[in-house]
């Protein structure tokens, strides 16, 4: 994908986040479903 350097951050940035949002739910669905406090 052809895009400004400028670009690109944003939207790695953004990738990386909704990536994160969706491990983070699922970590915490393991460790609830373990009797683990977050």
């Amino acid at each position: 994908m052809r895009c400004l350097d400028e670009h690109r951050v944003l939207l790695v940035g953004y990738v990386l986040q909704d990536e994160a949002d969706h491990w983070w739910g699922n970590a915490k669905q393991r460790l609830g479903a373990g009797g683990a406090f977050i």
